[in-house]
């Protein structure tokens, strides 16, 4: 299939797989089985499903046909270079394209002047007044193609100016330097891709990358897949190297299948004189020069012609377009790119869901287990006198006072987690790692040496270590405490239940390590010694610290949700006893007045077999849904 149509099929799975979990949710009404665990898992899964979308990262130096590429592969329908991509006319500043069913289609556009004030372009987001709002008429492509000319907007600015937007060094001299008119741009329009949850981020340049960390720190990684765009004709320049190590390659460091290298332009390597065959080993021979100095696999490289590949798709001329060989690069991100995301997106929400309805499917088993055993208990007061009934009744009283005192342990130990709970997130505190952070800035800012300056930094990186450790070490007491009520639960009455997902505090701490680690680097690194001081703290500001309070934040929201959650368990058993004590005190009442009595107690206990087991089936049914495997259970006869 086409991107289009893997796209269509990806939103049909998605769809299936919502109504899968809206119907589990019903499911669990139904049966009295659901919990504030469960409720917050269903309710995670479905924001995952509803928020997930695929977003492609075009970047490349200027004039590299970057948004022609990006024309070919998803505006040809418009008849027209929807995005300005004529020579001499190049986007200027990071773009976003996506759909927003939300609002009428706009382009908006975010003034380079708010570098100054610090906030980051998320933030803004936030604000639609910091924005300049344009209207599209996506019924008139060529109003639309007249608005998306602000993106190549520029101005003329003096040098100091510059340096205080961040777009100049002291390194640079110059009296003017000409800026982009605009810091970020984002356009909502209702394309068939972009409605099916395609987004696309275009970046301008290695100057763009370097000026806005947010692109390389946050929009950048976020990303599916990433498309880095060269000219044929000059193939990898310094400057293409340089935006390589920068920014790309460690992109594709943590996204090793997810990153595609186009070399455009493939039809300037053409001309009279030369054969096909000639042709065609000119591309192949630059091909592999790609491959050697960017370190890739060929297959990874596509060479192709995006003016061509446009205009044959305007044009409906099935030749050229197979000529521009566009289609290797569609292939690359339907099939694999594509897939991947679909793969990542399922593990994220099965692997829950798999642990969340094999302990309800064993919840059920219990409660059926327990059904057929007060059916036997009923069976053997058959012909027997009223002295058994109240025999048998008097046992079910004396597990009715056991359960009371589960009732009492269980309260106790729910009030013991939440003191340790309200510890761990007194550590975790994002606060904490902010005043880390911005007493490093403060250090960096009052340095006058490199050596000041580095030890700023590793400063912040010593402290975020020490607050790392103290978490661990506070979540190994909570988990051991935890683990000591189940133990308890289980000698002392028998309650033998499996506990919810843990806090994890080792996926935090990798994400930390990563984080702390690329900031060593940062701080060694010869763009950190070139920046002037206010600058540096900014980005090392957006570098670590904005990060490391994410990570914190995360953490904190991870914590909340085991607090309500560690317990659940144990909760969900107590009260299943609770439901069985009424339900076998209810049959055995009034028993002994006669034998009809007793043939109407064992008929409402096994209604309520009979409801159990169609209970399991149709969770067997709610599986398959969602494309889970039954669970694994014991059936009991």
């Amino acid at each position: 299939m086409n991107l289009n149509e893997q796209l269509d099929s990806y939103s049909q799975w998605k769809t299936l797989m919502a109504n899968a979990i809206n119907d589990y949710q019903k499911w669990l009404d139904a049966t009295a089985l659901g919990d504030s665990e469960t409720d917050m898992l269903l309710i995670k899964s479905l924001r995952l499903l509803k928020k997930d979308s695929l977003t492609i990262a075009f970047a490349a130096e200027f004039s590299r046909g970057k948004t022609e590429l990006i024309n070919a592969l998803f505006f040809s329908t418009a008849g027209m270079r929807l995005l300005p991509s004529s020579p001499g006319r190049t986007t200027m500043c990071p773009t976003e394209l996506f759909y927003d069913d939300k609002q009428a289609p706009y382009l908006r556009l975010l003034d380079i002047e708010t570098r100054r004030t610090g906030e980051s372009i998320e933030d803004s987001k936030k604000d639609p007044k910091k924005w300049t709002h344009i209207e599209l008429d996506s019924d008139s492509p060529e109003q639309m193609q007249e608005a998306f000319l602000e993106l190549l907007r520029t101005k003329t600015v003096s040098a100091e100016k510059a340096k205080e937007l961040g777009l100049l060094t002291d390194k640079e001299a110059a009296e003017e330097v000409m800026v982009p008119y605009w810091r970020h741009a984002v356009i909502s329009f209702p394309h068939p891709l972009l409605e099916k949850g395609l987004t696309m981020l275009d970046t301008p340049g290695l100057n763009a990358l370097g000026s806005e960390p947010e692109l390389t720190l946050s929009m950048l990684p976020n990303a599916q897949a990433m498309i880095f765009v060269l000219a044929a004709d000059t193939g990898v320049t310094k400057s293409d190297m340089d935006m390589w190590e920068q920014h790309i390659n460690a992109y594709r460091t943590k996204h090793p299948s997810s990153v595609a290298v186009v070399l455009n332009k493939i039809d300037t390597l053409n001309d009279e004189l030369m054969s096909d065959a000639e042709w065609e080993a000119s591309i192949h021979r630059q091909t592999l020069e790609t491959a050697r100095l960017l370190e890739l696999d060929e297959r990874v490289i596509f060479p192709l012609s995006a003016k061509q590949a446009l205009i044959a798709k305007i044009k409906n001329n099935d030749k050229a377009l197979a000529d521009s060989r566009l289609e290797s690069l569609e292939t690359f991100l339907s099939t694999q790119v594509l897939s991947s995301q679909k793969e990542i997106l399922q593990r994220r929400l099965t692997d829950d869901l798999v642990e969340n309805m094999e302990r309800v499917g064993h919840a059920l088993e219990s409660r059926l287990t327990h059904i057929q055993q007060h059916l036997a208990d009923l069976d053997s007061l058959n012909n027997k006198s009223s002295e058994a009934a109240t025999e048998l009744l008097v046992a079910t009283r004396q597990e009715q006072t056991i359960y009371n005192k589960n009732l009492t342990h269980l309260k106790a130990s729910r009030h013991l987690f939440n003191l340790q709970i309200a510890d761990l997130l007194g550590v975790v505190d994002p606060v904490r790692v902010e005043k880390v952070v911005d007493e490093g800035c403060k250090k960096i800012l009052d340095s006058w040496t490199s050596i000041g300056i580095r030890q700023g930094m590793q400063q912040v990186f010593s402290d975020l270590d020490l607050l790392l450790n103290e978490t661990l070490s506070t979540t190994q007491t909570s988990i051991q405490l935890l683990n000591s009520i189940y133990w308890k639960f289980k000698d002392e009455h028998g309650l033998d239940v499996e506990q919810p997902k843990r806090f994890n505090a080792d996926f935090y701490q990798k994400q930390l390590d990563e984080l702390l680690a690329e900031g060593v680097e940062f701080s060694k690194s010869s763009s950190a010694a070139l920046t002037e001081q206010g600058a540096l703290a900014k980005v090392f500001m957006e570098k670590v610290g904005v990060r490391a309070v994410g990570v914190f934040k995360r953490a904190a929201l991870d914590i909340e949700r085991w607090k309500i959650t560690g317990l659940s368990s144990l909760i969900r058993e107590v009260h299943e006893q609770k439901t069985l004590m009424e339900s076998k005190l209810e049959s055995l009442r009034g028993v002994s007045a006669g034998q009809g009595v007793l043939e109407d107690k064992v008929a409402g206990n096994e209604e309520r077999k009979e409801t159990i087991e169609a209970d399991l089936l149709q969770l067997h049914g709610l599986m398959e849904a969602i494309g889970l495997p039954e669970p694994v259970l014991e059936k009991v006869n």
